[in-house]
């Protein structure tokens, strides 16, 4: 199908494998045809039974009412335009008015009209709020497990995939509970109400009107499971879109340094169209139940009503009673129509259900022991014993090989080595961010495993190569490293990482508005930033994954001064490939495809003439 003439020229190949791999990914997984999925959304309704109640007494109350207005109107038609001398009788009982006076009925009729108008009201208003209740704690709870996941988790899903369903599917979510429910409950309510009535007042006619139903009923619900299904795929692929829109988004600089701006609209355009087909095949399905549902079913209620207006002609029924069973079997047709078509909403919100759920059911593979031990007084000794470690998603490729190395309180420990050797993923271990296949590792001498991820992460803190910042303000983002710390506290940190300067030149100071990812500032100005809020957490343990790779040479010499103060009672460890900045550490330890291949002090390792010596070599030589 021709999208777009701006893209005619555009290499299609890459979106449309893009497509299929998250196709192929999609049919990996069981996708359920039942609302088994929406069970798991009940705990979040009934947190409120308050407004359920409420919810249900309007519900009750509102279909009753419109129950009793076709007996208003049964009774107006015989005793206000019918010949009521023929009923003068039961229309002087309902009236309690000699002679007739049928119209009473104009008024009670209004009267119910307006009555079952404030019930229906309040019935709409407590269910639409119990929606937003309930989708907004089941946002906040599916982002409360999502930030509790490892990052493993995130290595095998999209962001984009992960927003769609904290987003999307939870809309769909909310219009369950909002709306389809109110619906469904409604009409079954308002449906059996009415039906139950229609034999009441002719049995006969009700039978004929019940033998229409198996014809709409049966493929309504062999449709809805179609429905279902197209709902679910056109979730997945919206989903695909957005994580692939979110990633070049994420990255638009690079989009455009590389020019391949036609070629990312390419991508989200076939994820869009797939997402389209989808929708387009689930709305001809509901297209051919409406047909059925209520092109049918009045053509048969039509025939059944021919029948009722003979027996009036032979006097077996009145004009009220004809007009009654015709607007209670237009009620039962239309109220049972909205339950099939409900039913259909209800199947795609399982659809989302499902995603939500799969989401809720991810188990996150670092958690707190039953029993964490408590740590108190942390001095900042480390030891790393026998540790083997490969990523989940790279089990056969060791990225950690038996490694052994201990680190005493207050010592300044460089890792370096090639890219590739391990050095960041020792940062990840050690702030549990994943844990080893073997061997462990300890803090004052307590296995991290037994302490919880969270006391254990506070005990560092950790300065990236290019640590993500936050939208907000300067001071919102180094106190991010300390939360309450107050506001001389932070511009003490940014001083000592050589940031007050160019902050207080910003509009603001320190209020102004970074933007997202403080893309307003250069690389150097955020790294400042980042140390600032490494050095304001005032953690026993400092871990620097290139932590001044970003500055020039001035505030590089600036920042190292800044740490070799804050060092001096903390243990560090510095990952550095610019060996200048590592000299003078205590001990230097030097990876190689995982493995440690030597360690020792600058001086030492440059006379072994090892792996250390050749990297110095060529660094200073380049310099030079």
């Amino acid at each position: 199908m021709k999208i777009s003439d701006n893209t005619n020229n555009i290499d299609r190949s890459a979106g449309a494998q893009f497509v299929q791999d998250m196709q192929r990914d999609k049919n990996k997984r069981k996708k359920s045809r039942s609302l088994k999925p929406l069970r798991k959304i009940w705990p979040f309704i009934a947190k409120y039974p308050g407004l359920l109640s409420l919810f249900i007494f309007f519900l009750f109350a509102a279909s009753m009412t419109n129950l009793i207005m076709t007996f208003a109107v049964k009774y107006m038609m015989d005793c206000g335009f019918g010949d009521a001398s023929k009923n003068a009788e039961t229309c002087e009982k309902v009236t309690f008015i000699p002679d007739g006076g049928g119209g009473i009925f104009f008024f009670i009729l209004i009267a119910v009209t307006i009555l079952g108008a404030l019930l229906g009201s309040a019935r709409f208003y407590t269910i639409s709020i119990l929606g937003q209740r309930v989708v907004t704690d089941l946002r906040t709870s599916l982002y409360n497990h999502i930030t509790g996941l490892s990052p493993s988790f995130f290595e095998k899903i999209r962001t984009g995939e992960v927003l769609s369903r904290l987003t999307t599917d939870t809309m769909l979510v909310e219009t369950v509970v909002g709306s389809s429910m109110s619906i469904a409950l409604r009409s079954i309510v308002t449906g059996l109400g009415a039906l139950i009535i229609m034999f009441v007042v002719s049995w006969k006619l009700a039978l004929m009107v019940l033998a229409i139903g198996p014809f709409i009923i049966i493929p309504a619900i062999l449709f809805g499971k179609r429905v279902q299904k197209y709902s679910r795929e056109g979730q997945d692929n919206l989903a695909t879109a957005s994580a692939r829109a979110v990633e070049a988004l994420s990255s638009i600089q690079t989009v455009q340094a590389f020019t391949q701006e036609g070629t990312e609209r390419q991508r989200f355009a076939e994820a869009a169209e797939h997402t389209y087909q989808s929708q387009k095949s689930r709305l001809w399905v509901r297209s051919v139940m409406t047909f059925i549902m209520f092109g049918l079913g009045q053509a048969g209620i039509i025939c059944v009503l021919w029948y009722g207006a003979n027996a009036v002609s032979a006097g077996k029924m009145t004009v009220g009673d004809i007009g009654q069973f015709a607007l209670l079997s237009i009620m039962a047709m239309t109220n049972f129509g909205f339950v099939i078509t409900t039913w259909t909403d209800l199947l795609r919100a399982a659809g989302a259900s499902e995603r939500i759920v799969e989401l809720l059911g991810e188990v996150p593979q670092i958690t707190a022991p039953e029993h964490p031990q408590s740590l108190t007084d942390v001095k900042g000794a480390l030891a790393v014993e026998d540790v083997t470690f490969s990523y989940p998603t790279r089990p056969d490729e060791t990225a950690l090989d038996h490694v052994n190395f201990s680190v005493k309180p207050g010592e300044t420990v460089a890792l370096v080595g090639p890219s590739g050797a391990g050095k960041t993923t020792m940062f990840q271990l050690l702030l549990r961010f994943y844990d080893p296949q073997s061997g462990q590792i300890k803090i004052d001498g307590i296995e991290i495993k037994h302490i919880s991820p969270q006391t254990l992460r506070q005990q560092f803190a950790f300065v990236q190569q290019a640590t993500p910042l936050f939208s907000g303000s300067a001071m919102d983002n180094i106190r991010y490293g300390r939360a309450g710390a107050t506001d001389e506290d932070v511009i003490a940190a940014a001083k000592a990482a050589f940031a007050h300067d160019f902050i207080m030149k910003l509009p603001d100071g320190y209020d102004t508005d970074l933007g997202e990812k403080a893309l307003t500032l250069s690389g150097g100005q955020q790294q400042r930033i980042a140390i600032a809020r490494a050095i304001l957490r005032d953690a026993p343990i400092l871990l620097l994954d290139e932590a001044t790779s970003a500055l020039d040479a001035q505030s590089e010499r600036a920042v190292q001064n800044a740490f070799a103060v804050l060092s001096k009672d903390r243990t560090t460890l510095v990952i550095a490939h610019r060996l200048a900045t590592v000299k003078k550490a205590d001990r230097i330890i030097v990876l190689e495809d995982g493995k440690i291949v030597d360690q020792g002090t600058h001086d030492e390792l440059v006379k072994r003439d090892g792996l250390y010596a050749r990297l110095a070599e060529l660094q200073f030589n380049s310099e030079d």
